[in-house]
């Protein structure tokens, strides 16, 4: 029996240390693999005519993954086919749902979507070329993608051809040839029919081969492809614009106002007959129309408008509306200060903006202040926009000025006024600062303005330096700009080839001129939908470094 016993023990033993032998775990150590997957071979293969299958079939010198292909995988010309695809160790199958057009040279670029199944290494430059007729279309078009106003490369964007036709559609229809640049902006298409071509480049953010104007930049040239051979094209400049046309929606009562809604934001605009309005929405998309007196509610109005985008596109319209009463609050009544950095040194503008229109302004109650004891009423003049939402208030804050007012002395032309006149409700305000009193501004809903106040700073000392520029070139206008790390404009000039700025504050900087080729007087964005390009842009490599109290000189040729 015990003989027995030890018999069965020693032949489940062999077992076991068969099994773990059949069944060894991943290999520790050892070089990590970082050779990608190489095809071996494929049905069919590249160059392929008269292919009549629906299914391609590829063979790698090791075992695969295609897990991102539906993202990866771009098919020219485009094809509304859809396609299953199954990976079997080292083999990719595609299964087309339909069947290709005749007489056709497809191209299958894989991008990114075959790796191998250990370290994911993608297999380089994979594609397939294959033709449903009886020769291989030999066309080839490549270039450069870069954005217009940092001429940073235009990584990832895609650019699409498009036969020329009259109906040509850039937001409704796909390119019939596409490509996606490369991390330096680089683009090649291969295998494309002879033909009349308009190209487009764009950053397709939501992935659906469909330029979005209003959230994608996009770029394009203004001539046509005539791809008749190897062909290779100038830079594509994008750019972020909304170039669809400037649309009307609909006019329609909310609350106790009419309001008009755009498809995208109004620039400027016109009423006729007048009535108090104003641009609201997140996107500055909708005219809010405020009911006159003589207007009754549910009276039918009738109006004619005039808007316009900022690209200039306009649209003309009459439109009938109705205010309907009701029990909803008003809109909320606020006011902004654009500006916050007032300084003394001659004159110096106030800008405030407000949530309705100002239908009165009590220019009595704006004043200096120089402590809790002395304020006096300023000279000033002002401006306010169309819609009286925002007004400039031009304020002389020279430095004679404002030393008498904290020397206490009387101003020529200027009223010091005795404290016990300060409204109460003054707030604590800083030594020197211009005082908006309540009430200064009253809405057409008379809501009235709440006290603001605004600090005047005698400018310090500060680290800057003097830039001084010289420019060689053949334009003549242009207008030089110098902008800071943040990409804002801190500086510019217009016209002049020999200028300088000289207290510039110490830091890096870039510099951008923007050639005004047509001599309009204005930088051109360009317009796809006019076929006009955008004006150039000159942006030298190098940043430029401004240090405290140094002169830096700059030559530069364009």
């Amino acid at each position: 029996m015990k003989q027995l016993i030890y018999t069965i023990l020693f032949v489940l033993a062999i077992d076991v240390t068969f099994q773990n032998c059949a069944n060894p775990g991943a290999p520790t150590g050892g070089p990590k693999d970082t050779i990608p997957p190489v095809l071996i071979s494929s049905i069919p293969l590249n160059g392929t005519t008269n292919f009549t299958s629906n299914t391609i079939e590829l063979e790698f010198s090791e075992y695969i993954t295609a897990e991102k292909l539906k993202q990866q995988l771009i098919i020219t010309p485009s094809t509304s086919i859809n396609y299953k695809s199954i990976t079997k160790r080292n083999k990719l199958i595609i299964k087309l749902d339909g069947s290709l057009q005749d007489s056709t040279t497809y191209n299958f670029n894989f991008a990114d979507g075959v790796s191998d199944i250990t370290e994911k290494n993608p297999a380089i430059n994979l594609s397939i070329a294959f033709s449903t007729g009886s020769s291989i279309d030999s066309m080839s078009v490549k270039g450069n993608i870069e954005e217009l106003l940092t001429h940073e490369p235009g990584k990832g964007y895609v650019v699409g051809l498009y036969p020329k036709t009259d109906s040509l559609n850039y937001f409704a229809d796909k390119p019939m040839y596409f490509t996606t640049a490369n991390d330096s902006g680089k683009f090649q298409m291969n295998y494309i029919k002879r033909g009349i071509y308009k190209i487009l480049a764009f950053n397709d953010d939501n992935g659906n081969y469909l330029l979005d104007p209003a959230e994608e930049s996009h770029g394009f040239l203004q001539e046509d492809i005539h791809l008749d051979s190897a062909t290779e094209i100038s830079t594509i400049r994008c750019l972020l614009q909304n170039v669809k046309p400037l649309a009307l929606i609909n006019a329609r009562p909310v609350g106790r106002y009419a309001e008009i809604k755009f498809n995208k934001a109004v620039n400027n605009y016109s009423i006729d007959p007048f009535v108090h309005s104003n641009i609201v929405g997140e996107n500055n998309d909708i005219i809010r129309l405020y009911k006159p007196e003589n207007i009754q509610y549910g009276d039918t109005t009738i109006s004619y408008i005039q808007a316009q985008d900022s690209l200039g596109n306009q649209i003309s319209d009459t439109i009938k509306y109705v205010y309907v009463d009701s029990n909803r609050k008003p809109s909320t009544f606020s006011q902004n200060i654009k500006n916050q950095n007032l300084q003394t040194g001659n004159q110096q503008t106030l800008q405030l903006s407000f949530t309705k229109p100002i239908a009165y302004f009590d220019t009595t109650k704006i004043s200096i202040q120089s402590d809790s004891s002395i304020y006096f009423v300023p000279e000033f003049n002002h401006s306010w926009n169309q819609t009286r939402t925002g007004i400039d208030i031009h304020l002389q804050l020279t430095d004679l000025i404002i030393d008498s007012l904290l020397s206490t002395l009387i101003i020529e032309d200027s009223t010091i006024i005795d404290s016990t006149a300060k409204p109460s409700n003054q707030p604590n305000v800083p030594s020197l600062a211009i005082f908006t009193e309540d009430g200064a501004f009253l809405s057409i809903e008379n809501d009235t303005s709440s006290a603001k106040s605004i600090p005047i700073k005698k400018p310090g000392p500060k680290p800057t330096g003097v830039l001084k520029i010289s420019l060689d070139t053949q334009e003549t206008h242009f207008t030089f700009e110098l902008l800071n790390k943040n990409d804002q404009v801190v500086y510019q000039k217009s016209n002049a080839k020999v200028f300088s700025f000289p207290n510039v504050k110490a830091g890096e900087y870039k510099i951008r001129v923007l050639i005004d080729s047509n001599q309009d007087g204005f930088w051109s964005h360009g317009n796809l939908l006019k076929n006009e390009e955008p004006e150039e842009v000159f942006i030298p490599d190098e940043k430029t470094s401004v240090r405290e109290n140094w002169v830096v000189e700059l030559n530069l040729s364009f």
